[in-house]
């Protein structure tokens, strides 16, 4: 857990994004750092990637990867590891959104090495 941990953190603080968390199957927490409910906020975002996965594929659009969400006090994106796993970051500063997308895609590819999210 210590590597997922090291990998999150310093994507944070290159992206300067506030807080993220890894979910598994049916939204379950595989970690988090910075964010208050984090089994929540899982089982949240669980439900919002399975309906728009269903969304895309019954639209016959393609694979669902990641998802980009603006608010007005940022942005969230949540990414695709695998299968079975997700990515979701919070930032305040949508202003380098570029750089976040390609950074929290290149993330998701780093996570999809380590055992415990396979």
């Amino acid at each position: 857990m210590n590597e997922i941990t090291s990998l999150l953190n310093e994507f944070l603080i290159q992206t300067k994004s506030t807080s993220a968390l890894i979910s598994g199957t049916k939204g379950k927490l595989i970690t988090s750092l910075h964010l208050d409910y984090s089994d929540s906020v899982a089982a949240m975002s669980d439900a919002i990637l399975s309906m728009s996965d269903k969304f895309l594929t019954d639209l016959d659009k393609g694979l669902l990867k990641q998802l980009y969400l603006k608010t007005t006090n940022g942005v969230a994106v949540m990414n695709k590891i695998n299968n079975s796993h997700s990515i979701i970051v919070f930032s305040n500063d949508g202003s380098n959104l570029g750089l976040f997308l390609r950074n929290i895609d290149e993330l998701a590819t780093q996570l999809n090495k380590i055992s415990l999210l396979k």
